[in-house]
């Protein structure tokens, strides 16, 4: 099924990512269901199409309609982001090698802060060059990752944990060593706050005058259109296999998740793979 494809293709995207990119889901299924302009498949084809919209509930045709301009919105909205973030990539800065923390971030494994571009996506870079902390055996294994980072809100609270701690040792030498320790980390706090904070300023001054947040908010904006045009989609009584394929295309772009869920056992399984099948037996059915 083609829809099955798209949806599992757009996995591991936000949830408004891969809405905008599943948009042409809606657009071919209005295509099918609701024009009516002659096509390649001749006279007969168009004279069925305008008969199933004219059996079908009204209300559910507008609806549809509203569902399908919200979904070519968000995707307007989404390339508009797209564009932004290839026009500011040069001027995006990396951070520095002394703030970076774990690889494969990109996974979504960590919970802390990742390194990312302009517009949020996770920011997969070349680990050839840094060689000031990485030994050349990670460089082989991992030459291309995105890492978590150290803020300078987090290196702050580390050094106050250790300027409240008290160096300690058994003997006059280790006592020294652990009072050594104790300094070098504090400095090296001290230095990871300052690159962290020049770091964190130009990013956000670049994010600024470049319109990111702006950019982001009308795709956030757009998402939350296409999720109220399909509760509206969802809310109609359908009166042909075309509506109930309508209904279906609505949930499956707004629920695009549950794809991942069709080889449950779990309820929500069994809803993915309905919808799948409602979809895809209305789809052969207006053909």
């Amino acid at each position: 099924m083609q829809n099955t494809l798209v949806l599992a293709a757009a996995e591991g995207l936000p949830n408004s990512t891969r809405r905008a990119l599943l948009f042409g889901l809606a657009v071919a299924s209005t295509t099918a269901a609701i024009a009516v302009a002659p096509g390649a498949q001749g006279a007969d084809l168009v004279q069925t199409q305008a008969l199933a919209v004219q059996a079908e509930n009204p209300e559910l045709v507008t609806a549809y309609q509203k569902f399908d301009a919200a979904c070519a919105d968000l995707k307007r909205a989404h390339d508009e982001l797209e564009w932004l973030a290839d026009e500011w990539r040069h001027q995006w800065p990396l951070a520095p090698e002394e703030l970076l923390l774990g690889a494969n971030a990109e996974t979504g494994r960590y919970t802390v802060p990742a390194e990312r571009d302009i517009i949020g996506r996770y920011l997969v870079r070349d680990t050839s060059e840094l060689t000031k902390r990485f030994p050349a055996k990670f460089r082989r294994e991992f030459r291309n990752t995105c890492f978590t980072l150290r803020t300078s809100q987090d290196e702050r609270e580390r050094l106050q944990t250790w300027l409240q701690g008290t160096p300690t040792g058994r003997t006059a030498k280790s006592l020294e060593e652990n009072r050594a320790f104790r300094l070098k980390a504090m400095q090296e706090c001290e230095l990871r706050i300052h690159l962290a904070e020049q770091y964190e300023a130009e990013t956000a001054r670049i994010r600024r005058i470049s319109g990111a947040d702006a950019a982001q908010q009308r795709v956030k904006d757009a998402d939350a259109q296409v999720y109220e045009a399909a509760d509206e989609v969802s809310r109609c009584q359908a009166r042909t296999i075309t509506g109930f394929k309508m209904k279906a295309d609505a949930l499956a772009i707004t629920a695009s998740g549950l794809i991942t869920l069709t080889g449950s056992d779990s309820p929500l399984g069994q809803i993915a793979r309905f919808v799948n099948s409602v979809a895809e037996f209305a789809g052969r059915a207006s053909v």
